[in-house]
């Protein structure tokens, strides 16, 4: 064994255990994991790259925007604050795999992408496929019962979704590129889950709603704006991300908050890393 392979073990463990821990911290503690882990976990990643900083370096632009986007999602409430951190820790410890454990990819990685990229894409892809698996049946239930209506913008992007699946689905049956069985069924599988989520994203959201008193919220909450009357949140210039500022605001007007219940993500992360360290990116893949 070598020095590199011995490296890219070390890498693996760091970041396997690093985010094992995050996770644990996410489903038995109250979604709630600990600042000082955080930091712990990024410095040791960090402190790897010591001894090969090559492929983190050489990635690092694209890491950087990802997760840019990621912190934005993050300051308007759509992702956690430790999401944010386990992720740029996973790319800092282990920027990419060459060779994966079960499988080596048939496509060659041209644009060098960094490991965050995948492992939040297959993330993203379980975590809205346990979405949909919860919410579907009472949405089925209350749209045939008419209580979830559709407007005019949500029906015509879903046609228009749809027109494109369609179109995309003919040109590779009719030309000269043709795509697999196993392909076309993954391609349908992610436009139903897109089209679920433009017609229900607020059915979803109405969901994990839970009306809080303002002594009950703490900062890092996110509050469903669209709960309120538009012209009050505009007058106490509320934001979705409960800071120590608005905190005060809230707690002085002494009413109670729509607080979304957002469901853990970091099991999803490790699950998406799992399947990283096995087949690498499944994008780089013939099916």
């Amino acid at each position: 064994m070598n020095f590199m392979n011995e490296l890219d073990i070390i890498r693996i463990l760091v970041a396997l255990g690093g985010t094992a821990i995050g996770t644990y911290y996410d489903i038995f503690n109250k979604k709630n994991v600990p600042d000082r882990f955080l930091y712990a976990f990024l410095a040791v990643a960090l402190l790897i790259n010591i001894f090969d900083y090559t492929q983190f370096v050489a990635r690092l632009p694209m890491a950087i925007l990802i997760v840019s986007f990621l912190y934005i999602m993050y300051r308007i409430g759509q992702l956690g604050g430790a999401d944010v951190f386990i992720l740029a820790a996973i790319y800092s410890a282990l920027p990419t795999i060459a060779s994966p454990l079960l499988a080596q990819p048939q496509i060659p990685d041209y644009f060098g992408l960094p490991s965050i990229f995948p492992i939040l894409s297959i993330s993203v892809f379980i975590f809205s496929i346990a979405i949909i698996s919860k919410n579907l049946p009472s949405a089925i239930e209350k749209t045939l019962k008419g209580k979830v209506k559709f407007t005019l913008p949500q029906i015509a992007q879903s046609i228009l979704l749809l027109a494109a699946y369609s179109f995309t689905i003919y040109l590779f049956l009719q030309g000269p590129i043709k795509i697999s069985l196993l392909n076309t069924i993954f391609v349908t599988f992610v436009m139903f889950l897109v089209i679920f989520f433009v017609l229900y994203k607020d059915f979803v959201t109405q969901q994990m709603i839970k009306w809080k008193a303002a002594r009950a919220v703490e900062t890092e909450d996110v509050i469903a704006l669209e709960a309120l009357d538009s012209k009050f949140v505009a007058k106490y210039k509320l934001n979705r991300l409960v800071t120590e500022k608005q905190l005060k605001i809230m707690l002085r007007l002494g009413r109670k908050w729509p607080v979304l219940d957002l469901p853990m993500f970091l099991p999803y992360v490790f699950m998406a890393l799992v399947v990283y360290l096995l087949i690498g990116d499944p994008l780089l893949y013939y099916f």
